[in-house]
């Protein structure tokens, strides 16, 4: 929900433009296409792709996931926010202290309480 209320406003031109300016810019790389080549509109719009990492929900939900990706060996996760300031303060309030008790869980053995979505 939240991603088709991004994209439905959107401004259509600058995503349009950001688009094309990082497709040349992959261009560059060494497999001559970058990481963005393939991304469609819905994914420029919102450009970190953190919907497609399921990085986004609530804090459990943003905190197990963190969680999984770096059980799956990922060792630094970048974050972009709606709305920087309070996003970045509520994520360091809510979200980081509970990937911090839920691993320390882990690390005790202790099942940390995840929940499955429906």
């Amino acid at each position: 929900d939240t991603l088709r209320e991004i994209i439905v406003n959107a401004d259509v031109e600058a995503v349009k433009g950001f688009g094309e300016a990082v497709k040349n810019a992959g261009r560059s790389s060494a497999e001559g296409e970058g990481m963005w080549a393939n991304s469609s509109f819905e994914d420029l719009v919102q450009y970190n792709d953190g919907f497609k990492t399921g990085l986004i929900g609530t804090p459990e939900t943003v905190a197990d996931r963190i969680i999984e990706l770096r059980q799956l060996g990922m060792k630094v996760i970048l974050c972009g926010f709606l709305h920087y300031n309070t996003d970045l303060k509520a994520f360091g309030e809510k979200v980081i202290p509970l990937v911090r008790e839920k691993e320390e869980d882990l690390r005790k053995g202790k099942s940390y309480g995840k929940k499955k979505s429906a």
